[in-house]
């Protein structure tokens, strides 16, 4: 059972703690309305579940973290400028936290130096499969020296069969990232309705597992991220992950966890006898 299990990370008498997270508390945010990529394995989807940003301050009284993100412009960047005064407006007087999800731009985006907690971003191992699925070019190692100036956390993401369901250049990504990072967030793709990828399949739960258990071995803290298929491919990819994870974001399992130390973190408690964080994993790990 998942909440049986002790993975590493945490140590607990020279054991790891398995930190269990629930996102909700963060709110996603967008700064477009759209998308002009039409990328297949999202198509703009889920921009349209995003408030946009000019809407951002109703929400204030009931988050204090945003995920912002949005649709990427063709040369791969977001376009944040626009809003950096409003952000930093709303950040001053509400105490706000960012995560910036920040695409693919060519060049670092310093502007966001002062004004992100954290930076997300993705990574991929092979340029050939970023230009099958963005239809831009970058080289893994252009991507890193984007981003790895920037002075915010930076939290690497990898979608696993991003490419219609294909382990393609996860393991690329992870040999990369693990020579920079320590944390690599792993998503596993989701064939959408009315994307070009809709009629894909999620990649096979052995495959999955393997990639996990790469990263595992290469990197001190491996975070299933949110992105992930619903229904029972959720609960059997838990279960065959939860060995090599440090964290889990939307654990199905509801048992309590009632070895996690919550007084580093205030918004680490035990939430509904599942959740030992609540917010967008990137500002824990």
């Amino acid at each position: 059972m998942i909440g049986d299990v002790i993975t590493h990370n945490l140590k607990v008498m020279g054991r790891h703690l398995m930190i269990r997270i629930d996102p909700s508390a963060t709110m996603s945010v967008t700064v477009t309305r759209g998308c002009p990529m039409n990328c297949p394995h999202c198509g703009g989807h889920y921009l349209r579940h995003m408030v946009h940003v000019d809407d951002m301050e109703r929400y204030v009284d009931k988050y204090n973290s945003f995920l912002i993100s949005g649709g990427m412009m063709p040369d791969g960047h977001i376009p944040f400028e626009g809003y950096i005064p409003k952000l930093y407006d709303l950040k001053k007087r509400y105490d706000l936290k960012y995560n910036f999800h920040i695409g693919f731009p060519e060049d670092t985006p310093s502007q966001l130096d002062d004004l992100a907690d954290v930076v997300s971003f993705d990574m991929f191992g092979d340029s050939t499969i970023l230009k099958s699925i963005y239809n831009i070019s970058r080289t893994p190692k252009e991507i890193l020296e984007v981003v790895t100036p920037l002075k915010a956390k930076k939290v690497p993401h990898i979608t696993i069969g991003i490419m219609c369901g294909e382990i393609t250049h996860e393991y690329a990504a992870i040999d990369l990232l693990s020579k920079y990072f320590n944390t690599v967030v792993l998503n596993v793709f989701i064939p959408t309705a009315q994307t070009r990828f809709q009629d894909c399949t999620p990649p096979r739960l052995e495959e999955v597992e393997e990639v996990f258990k790469y990263a595992s071995e290469r990197l001190e803290n491996v975070v299933l991220g949110c992105m992930h298929p619903k229904g029972e491919y959720r609960k059997r990819l838990q279960e065959g992950v939860q060995k090599y994870v440090d964290f889990l974001v939307k654990p199905v399992n509801k048992s309590v966890n009632k070895s996690v130390d919550t007084s580093n973190n205030s918004n680490d408690k035990i939430n509904d006898k599942i959740h030992d964080f609540c917010g967008c994993c990137a500002f824990r790990v």
